[in-house]
């Protein structure tokens, strides 16, 4: 179950890594926290073990935002040295004989 949770928190910083800007991604998990620590402390639960999952449930959703900027780097990266290979290739010889047609 645990590690069922920080995969589905590991996949929502994942999707939000895609579309939100680092600064409200940070407000908005210091939100969800807050709101998680009133909530659990209400519901009855130790102040200790409520600030380890805020802790678990905050590393797994850093490790999703990261995860994906690192995706799309790579992606981003390979395609930008195919589409400079590509253009080597199409831009020919810089040899005036080579260019000549027989």
């Amino acid at each position: 179950m645990i590690t069922w949770i920080l995969i589905l928190s590991a996949a929502i910083g994942a999707v939000c890594g895609i579309w939100l800007h680092v600064v409200v991604f940070t407000v908005l998990s210091v939100f969800v926290a807050v709101v998680y620590l009133i909530t659990a402390i209400a519901s009855g639960f130790s102040v200790g073990s409520t600030v380890l999952w805020i802790m678990m449930l905050s590393a797994a959703l850093c490790a999703g935002y990261i995860a994906s900027h690192v995706t799309r780097y790579v992606i981003h990266t390979r395609a930008q040295k195919a589409r400079l290979r590509h253009s080597e290739l199409d831009a020919g010889t810089k040899y005036l004989h080579d260019q000549q047609q027989p």
